[in-house]
């Protein structure tokens, strides 16, 4: 005789909501066009109208929506409108806000109202809140909230909120592997209220010590006799994921092999909760945004409406660094004062030849960068990608040296500018080699950082620039130097 499935709650939900406006509704009911309701938000809000009316149109509002209205709001007006929204419509729109905003907004409720929040939150949306507030407030609303909800959200916001372990939720539909088809489908008509509010993928199959044994697919319950056990219609090939697995290897695992939703478990094999696509796709996002701040010194967890102190924080220290590594094109153009006294337009050529290899050094930069998160870089084939690069440096290099060089020998024909021809030749030998040492920097900089273990977009930018910068000005610079009795004597003479 089978036992009964799991009694405790499990079930998978997509709180992905289509944002207004960008998505048709289709429906044996029409739904109300998004711009009236927009309208009537926005006159709300400019005629400073009473908590309950805007909380009346957040609550008819999709969450994602209704997120971006109370992120208009002050502080209090936000407070006001949520204490006022139905229970479920509040703590759908808070998990939809921006960290930074909800954790401003959380504190300032009674300790009771926020948990109550919280407990109709998804788990994983609840553990992200929660690990933006300090340790004071997590125990109080941890204390606040129901015991069984209290000790799956304390072991959550354990989990570095980076790593598979901080993305999984704990809500999904799991079965004990000796149970028959029968036993199986009569417990889902037990939960079919939460069936309502899901998308049941797949089903993963537990052995009495809760660790995992197989997976299995809806269409392959309903298609089994009824008195065949589960134990035979899962699927023991499972893929899974540990919970200290970096985000980044999550999301290329979803990417690689197309995958909907995975298991993460423990040591032990005891399943802990499960990723699901929806995850994933916040991750890519946060990734890309991540690398963008990375490669220009700004910390990872700063978002517009972060705290001035995170802000400084994270910006500082890299500002500092650019500071000093500043110095050392300054020292070039410091060592050429006389000659860049001498021939003054040296001084309009160098930021236009920094500008032209900072460029490229970018363009380079950022197709390996993108090559390296995509896993396209293969180690025995590093060389080839960075002589490919030199190539396209060198052809860019003469291509862009020779206009430069033509312009100014033109402008230098038609009296616009006071320059020799061989100033021409000079900048365009100077912008030849600046470009190739751009193409080649950009490329290298971050496979060698990679290489030595460090996240290759970590303050590129800034490092890049001041290679760049240097080798740009010590080339023209430089060159001029060599050719300076050349350029001296067609050059004119300087006045004052």
């Amino acid at each position: 005789m089978s036992s009964a499935p799991i009694d405790d709650e499990q079930t998978t939900r997509d709180d992905a909501q289509p944002e207004s406006g960008a998505i048709t509704h289709h429906g044996d009911v029409p739904h109300e066009s998004a711009e009236p309701h927009y309208d009537r938000l926005s006159a709300l809000i400019e005629s400073e109208a009473p908590a309950e009316e805007i909380a009346r149109e957040l609550e008819a509002s999709e969450p994602a929506d209704a997120a971006d209205t109370l992120e208009e709001l002050e502080g209090t007006g936000a407070v006001a409108v949520i204490q006022r929204m139905d229970d479920e419509a509040a703590a759908d729109a808070l998990s939809h806000m921006e960290l930074p905003l909800a954790a401003t907004v959380l504190p300032q409720l009674a300790t009771d109202e926020a948990a109550r929040y919280i407990d109709l939150m998804d788990p994983d949306d609840a553990a992200d809140l929660l690990q933006t507030l300090n340790r004071d407030q997590v125990d109080r609303l941890l204390q606040a909230l129901p015991r069984r909800t209290a000790a799956i959200l304390g072991k959550l916001v354990l989990y570095h909120p980076e790593t598979a372990g901080g993305l999984m939720t704990t809500e999904f539909f799991k079965l004990r592997s000796r149970l028959t088809v029968t036993d199986a489908l009569q417990y889902l008509r037990l939960r079919r209220g939460d069936l309502a509010d899901s998308d049941l993928y797949s089903m993963y199959c537990l052995d009495d010590q809760d660790r995992l044994e197989g997976v299995l697919d809806l269409r392959s319950l309903l298609v089994a006799q009824p008195d065949q056990p589960i134990s035979q219609l899962m699927d023991r090939d499972i893929d899974a994921l540990r919970p200290d697995l970096d985000r980044e290897e999550v999301a290329r695992a979803f990417d690689r092999y197309n995958f909907v939703m995975l298991p993460v478990v423990d040591e032990a094999n005891r399943v802990l909760g499960v990723v699901t696509i929806d995850d994933v796709i916040d991750i890519i996002r946060a990734e890309n945004t991540e690398d963008a701040l990375k490669q220009v010194g700004v910390g990872v967890a700063e978002s517009v409406y972060a705290p001035l102190g995170q802000k400084l924080k994270g910006r500082l220290p890299w500002l500092l660094v650019n500071l000093l590594t500043s110095q050392l094109g300054a020292l070039i153009v410091f060592m050429f004062t006389d000659l860049i006294h001498s021939i003054a337009f040296l001084a309009v050529l160098m930021g236009m030849i920094a500008n032209q290899a900072g460029n490229t050094g970018q363009q380079s930069l950022a197709v390996t960068l993108r090559g390296l998160v995509l896993g396209e870089v293969r180690a025995h084939r590093v060389a080839q990608l960075v002589f490919r690069e030199i190539l396209v440096g060198v052809f860019s290099g003469v291509v862009t040296g020779a206009l430069i060089a033509i312009a100014i020998i033109v402008a230098n024909q038609l009296g616009v500018v006071q320059a020799d021809w061989t100033l021409g030749v000079v900048a365009g030998l100077a912008m030849c080699c600046a470009l190739i040492i751009g193409c080649l920097v950009g490329t290298s900089m971050p496979l060698i950082m990679n290489r030595l273990g460090f996240d290759p977009a970590t303050a590129s930018t800034i490092f890049l620039t001041m290679i760049t910068d240097t080798t740009s000005f010590a080339s023209l610079l430089g060159l001029a130097w060599i050719f300076r009795q050349w350029l001296l004597a067609g050059a004119p003479t300087p006045t004052g």
